[in-house]
């Protein structure tokens, strides 16, 4: 059973990679507004999926982003982009889930803790430079 943990190591680095360098500080520019919206609406799908938070939650996060995201051209749709794009990650931790649950639970917690602070930081308005 230990080698089974080891094929999904590649999977949690790359996650964590994507995590981590999705966590750049918000820009004023349209272009990276539009990629904060994306990469806020994808944080948003697996925090729905795992870490138990409610619609209304993610409903009033939206909500609070977009008012800081001014920059973005079309916030619904690159919110929308993703959370369409976070189902790759969801199914293959879902996957992790069936094979292995300690492991997933293990990469849950820390995710969530994660995405919780992540979050929180994307609301604070850009310093003006």
């Amino acid at each position: 059973m230990k080698n089974l943990s080891y094929r999904y190591r590649p999977l949690c680095a790359a996650f964590c990679l994507s995590v981590v360098s999705l966590a750049a500080p918000l820009a004023s520019g349209a272009s990276d507004a539009n990629m904060s919206a994306e990469t806020a609406g994808e944080r948003a799908s697996f925090a729905r999926a795992f870490c138990d938070v409610s619609p209304e939650r993610i409903g009033a996060y939206k909500e609070r982003l977009r008012k800081v995201l001014t920059g973005a051209t079309d916030f619904d749709q690159h919110w929308d982009t993703g959370w369409h794009r976070a189902d790759i990650t969801n199914s293959q931790m879902n996957a992790l889930r069936e094979r292995d649950p300690k492991e997933f639970a293990a990469r849950i917690k820390v995710n969530c803790e994660r995405l919780k602070w992540m979050a929180g930081n994307a609301l604070h308005r850009p310093a003006q430079k």
